[in-house]
């Protein structure tokens, strides 16, 4: 098989660690002949260097405006596909990408390419009301030029009509971990809570969480019973405002293998946080990583986690309501008693990225291909 991936203006957002980790996948793949991955120029290095595989770049053009920009991007991935016999197009969605696939299949039709366009929903749906309509409005649309249509089961559910959702499941998990166990702290140390993601959307409710960890450390009253590690980009008054609190360690943005490996040095309880207003539905990819390292787990009552959790088998997670004070008391109640590293997670082999790609994604080419 050929595969060619569309990730313009995916990588570095949300949902963009599958469009980080299924080309490097496919290249290793014994049943992939040949990977390509068409984005813009400033990931070249990374797409050649870290996923090793061939670069197609999508210039910007400055004339000519923006549609005839994106019809330019089409034709360009579409004749690449003709001239390669390219087998599938994966295509990672984003809302402004979908004039780019409605291009991309009309320069396939031209060329009588044969290549089968798969669009792979990532993220949930954030917008309500109207504005979600007419997201949904078109998606619909968009289907009558993609072939077919795939995501992880909480951005199928809400970026789509119910009659309309995609078949094709593609799971979030966790990426190949480095080498090496996960320490057991010394009695003396104080217990660790953990917290992870980036702290810049507006969505993400931030003045909530940063409330949390003041409240935490106003109850502890200095005793030093327990230390938070922040990792994620954060704006920066976020940064000031972390960095006043003695409790806290800030590590910013991390290489993903350096995360691991302070994870796997400070082990202790892992923070799933997914606001009720705006990520109701979303799941969290902490879940995977925070089980993986057996950390113990408290997370949002929200259907999205808890949905996750059973579908994922992960038992012993502690669900929080929504406000600052049930928050730091879940959180202190569950670093002070945290006694070690938790059971492993019997199901983790199923939930890595390797497994989701030979699994799913794999089967779904395999499919087409055929």
């Amino acid at each position: 098989m050929k595969i060619l991936y569309v990730t313009a203006n995916v990588l570095g957002d949300a949902g963009a660690n599958a469009a980080e980790i299924f080309p490097r996948l496919a290249f290793l793949s014994d049943r992939v002949e040949k990977v390509i991955v068409a984005d813009f120029g400033k990931n070249r290095g990374f797409i050649t260097e870290k996923q090793f595989c061939e670069f197609l770049c999508l210039r910007r053009r400055r004339s000519g405006g923006k549609v005839y920009t994106i019809f330019r991007q089409g034709l360009r991935i579409a004749k690449k596909c003709a001239d390669e016999r390219i087998d599938v197009i994966h295509v990672f969605y984003r809302l402004k990408n979908v004039p780019l696939i409605v291009f991309l299949r009309i320069g396939l039709v031209l060329l009588r390419a044969k290549s089968t366009i798969v669009v792979d929903h990532r993220s949930v749906n954030l917008a309500r009301g109207r504005r979600g309509f007419f997201k949904k409005l078109s998606n619909l649309l968009m289907q009558i030029f993609a072939h077919r249509l795939a995501g992880n089961p909480w951005a199928a559910e809400t970026n789509h009509f119910k009659l309309f959702k995609p078949a094709d499941i593609i799971d979030l998990g966790y990426d190949n971990l480095p080498a090496g166990k996960s320490l057991e702290p010394a009695a003396d140390q104080p217990a660790n809570i953990w917290f992870i993601g980036s702290m810049k959307p507006k969505n993400r409710k931030t003045g909530f969480i940063l409330d949390v960890f003041d409240r935490i450390s106003a109850k502890e009253g200095g005793r030093k019973r327990l230390h938070i590690h922040i990792a994620g980009p954060a704006k920066p008054e976020q940064k000031a405002r972390l960095r006043e609190n003695p409790d806290i360690t800030y590590y910013g943005r991390l290489p993903r293998a350096r995360l691991y490996e302070l994870l796997r040095e400070n082990p202790g309880v892992g923070m799933a946080f997914m606001n009720l207003e705006f990520h109701a539905y979303a799941p969290s990819l902490k879940f995977c990583e925070y089980a993986i390292m057996r950390y113990s787990i408290v997370a949002s009552d929200t259907l999205g986690l808890r949905t996750q959790a059973q579908r994922m088998n992960l038992g012993g997670v502690v669900f929080a309501d929504e406000t600052v004070e049930t928050w730091a008391e879940k959180l202190i109640d569950a670093a002070t008693a945290w006694q070690g590293l938790a059971p492993e997670w019997q199901d983790a082999p199923l939930w890595s990225y390797e497994s989701i790609f030979n699994r799913q994604v794999l089967k779904l080419y395999q499919q087409i291909s055929a």
